[in-house]
């Protein structure tokens, strides 16, 4: 399902390949087509979850449960048209030493509106 520009309350899903069932903070960090970075957490509304159910996505297929982040975009989430990237971190704070997972940094397109 695509992304438009100002669309609000779609779901947006970036998937990973490691359980983050066990997470203490969870971010996506967006840079948009003229090069402006922003970054959505769990504590940011909206806010990032890894929900514990797993789904079928109709861009990214099959997801297992608590192996991909998503939220629901506000009609200020994405504000311009083009090609978007995005790259997701998990961390778990109650492990010695932190864990740190980086995901790799994927591409999407948001399309104008009509």
């Amino acid at each position: 399902m695509g992304i438009k520009v100002a669309e609000g309350n779609k779901p947006f899903r970036y998937a990973t390949a490691f359980d983050m069932s066990s997470s203490t903070s969870l971010s996506l960090k967006f840079t948009s087509p003229s090069n402006v970075e922003s970054t959505l957490t769990d504590a940011t509304t909206p806010a990032v979850t890894a929900p514990a159910v797993a789904i079928t996505d109709p861009d990214l297929g099959a997801l297992s449960a608590s192996e991909y982040m998503e939220f629901d975009t506000l009609v200020t989430t994405f504000t311009e048209a083009g090609t978007w990237k995005v790259c997701g971190t998990y961390t778990n704070t109650a492990t010695t030493p932190d864990s740190v997972y980086i995901g790799g940094e994927v591409t999407f397109t948001v399309d104008a509106g009509c």
